[in-house]
């Protein structure tokens, strides 16, 4: 059968980003804002809170490959300092000023948009990345790429991350397609390429300046050699 579609990683592959979540600066901000809530952490507790929470979502997930959400991470912190539940909308933005903060470069890689543009014409487009939903659903937003995909899959809905097949797993359901009828794209040996092979879905990857000489799938240098990569490799 052909080539269906292409399921992308997120950050690293189309997002350029750098995010500091041990920047001390941060957690001064964020207790700063708690405090006018009645929420009065210094920012070495607020931090020490924030990894004690994040560390107990994980050891109800024994698989080796869970992940959190840290929307609950969030909303643990509230509860805990207001003493009733928070309103939605202030775990929200609380999650959300922390990642503003966090954040030091954000962007899309200038080969991203183009690429998607192109291969939208052929192919049914997916995301499939480790991210937290209460960071990454706005942020694809507001990068206006949300419409480029048939199905978006985020670690954090699903309590599970990459490599793990079964993240991939999800998408391909979404889709209702076959593992060899999908091709996974992404920037990092260890987590986007194990995955994938071990369910029998082809894997590229585009190098931004941090792989191996040595890598076992093609490995581009612009994410727009994609369309014609793919046109030379499954439709000849």
């Amino acid at each position: 059968m052909p080539l269906e579609a292409v399921l992308f990683d997120l950050y690293g592959t189309l997002v350029d980003i750098f995010t500091d979540e041990g920047d001390p600066g941060l957690y001064l901000e964020l207790s700063k804002f708690l405090g006018y809530y009645g929420i009065r952490l210094a920012p070495e507790e607020l931090a020490n809170k924030y990894q004690h929470y994040a560390a107990a979502q994980l050891r109800e997930r024994p698989s080796p490959y869970g992940d959190i959400d840290v929307y609950l991470v969030f909303e643990a912190i509230l509860l805990e300092g207001l003493g009733k539940q928070p309103e939605r909308s202030l775990t929200l933005a609380v999650a959300r000023l922390f990642r503003s903060l966090s954040r030091k470069r954000f962007r899309l890689f200038p080969d991203a948009r183009p690429t998607l543009v192109e291969l939208r014409r052929t192919y049914r487009l997916g995301l499939v990345t480790d991210a937290q939903w209460v960071f990454s659903e706005p942020e694809i937003h507001f990068l206006k790429i949300g419409d480029f995909f048939d199905t978006i899959i985020l670690s954090s809905r699903y309590f599970v991350r990459k490599p793990s097949p079964q993240i991939y797993a999800h998408a391909l359901k979404a889709l209702w397609l076959k593992p060899f009828q999908a091709l996974y794209v992404g920037n990092d040996l260890d987590n986007d390429v194990p995955g994938p092979l071990s369910l029998g879905m082809p894997v590229v990857l585009v190098d931004r300046g941090t792989l191996p000489a040595d890598v076992p799938v093609p490995v581009l240098s612009d994410l727009r050699e994609l369309p014609s990569f793919l046109q030379n490799r499954y439709n000849t």
